[in-house]
């Protein structure tokens, strides 16, 4: 399949943040996502609560 897909921004709330990563539950009841440190961009300090934003966008299959 030949789609075209197009990432959308997606908000929501940090709600663990260890020394390796952060937990985040996106707003809309649309889940939960863990991701490394490493991924996370910012200037201050990181504390449960804050509010973050990403882009998602469909998984595309790739094998035959």
């Amino acid at each position: 399949m030949d789609i075209e897909l197009t990432p959308r921004l997606v908000n929501g709330k940090l709600v663990e943040v260890t020394e390796v990563g952060v937990k985040i539950e996106i707003n809309g009841r649309l889940g939960m996502l863990s991701v490394p440190l490493r991924m996370v961009f910012t200037d201050k300090p990181l504390v449960v609560g804050d509010e973050v934003e990403f882009y998602v966008s469909y998984v595309n299959v790739t094998s035959k």
